[in-house]
């Protein structure tokens, strides 16, 4: 990345690159929620055999728009997480000497800032939103709702902190993958000797590979940010008893439910907003 972007311009590339991305990568994110979200002390029971049961059954029901379902604050939220993330990472980093180390530090701070302004409200609302819409949930308060309404009950029921619940998880899951994510990303491309100028396909492949090695690391924080957010999060007095509950239920493979589809989405997600970025950034270079 080259040095002394304005941020105004790193932001805005960031934003449109995220609010890109997610369109792709959405139903993926929707079955691996789900298949976390059923089991543990809390589970929504829905009977999902896996990622695969989990897709078949949804288009079954509820055809392609199925996946879709409670994609509202993800829509909503992509784009400013993806603007924080990558502003944060450029305001750190544009005095640092460019090593891992200091890419690990940075990655660090902006994983942290993203989740706390945008990751943990943006991921608390979808996730209730899809353990309302569970055939568990016999009462649906909000599933049905139009986004803003159904945001408005949630703070209603819930209370204003509720669209913090997990916040601890989200925070840690967020600063650790992004670190990872960053770390990876550049050192591929510092090794080969294209960080200031690959192409799409090249910040494809560095930030896919690295995308899918933080997903993998940080799946158990992850599935124990889900259920800490889910609308069951007062059966859990801390991060660590939420892990435990759902170590009783069903092992400590549980804590790797849903990792199959977030390995996937990942993947694609991180490989295109290190590809999409670069070429926004070069658009709005351009244009600005």
């Amino acid at each position: 990345m080259p040095k002394q972007k304005s941020l105004t311009k790193v932001g805005l590339a960031g934003g449109i690159a995220g609010s890109m991305e997610i369109a792709v990568t959405y139903p993926l994110e929707y079955v691996k929620t789900n298949v976390q979200l059923q089991h543990g002390a809390a589970g929504t029971g829905s009977g999902y055999n896996g990622a695969i049961h989990c897709f078949r059954q949804t288009i079954k029901t509820n055809g392609l728009r199925g996946l879709y379902s409670g994609c509202a604050p993800w829509f909503a939220f992509a784009g400013p997480r993806s603007a924080v993330r990558f502003a944060a990472f450029e305001f750190l980093s544009k005095d640092a000497p460019k090593t891992s180390g200091f890419d690990f530090l940075c990655g660090l701070g902006a994983g942290a800032c993203e989740a706390a302004l945008c990751q943990t409200p943006n991921q608390s609302i979808q996730i209730k939103l899809l353990h309302d819409a569970s055939p568990a949930v016999v009462e649906k308060r909000y599933s049905h709702l139009p986004f803003f309404r159904a945001c408005a009950a949630i703070g209603r029921h819930h209370g204003i902190l509720s669209f913090y619940d997990g916040l601890a998880p989200a925070v840690a899951k967020g600063a650790l993958t992004n670190c990872v994510r960053f770390v990876g990303y550049k050192g591929i491309l510092r090794a080969s000797g294209r960080e200031e100028n690959a192409t799409a396909m090249e910040s494809f492949g560095a930030g896919a590979v690295a995308g899918a090695i933080s997903a993998v690391i940080s799946q158990p924080v992850d599935t124990v940010k889900a259920n800490m957010m889910g609308l069951d999060r007062g059966a859990y007095k801390s991060s660590l008893d939420c892990a435990r509950a759902i170590v009783r239920a069903d092992g400590v493979r549980a804590l790797w439910n849903g990792g199959g589809p977030r390995v996937v989405r990942v993947f694609f997600e991180v490989g295109l907003q290190f590809a999409l970025f670069g070429e926004v950034s070069k658009l709005v270079d351009k244009l600005w």
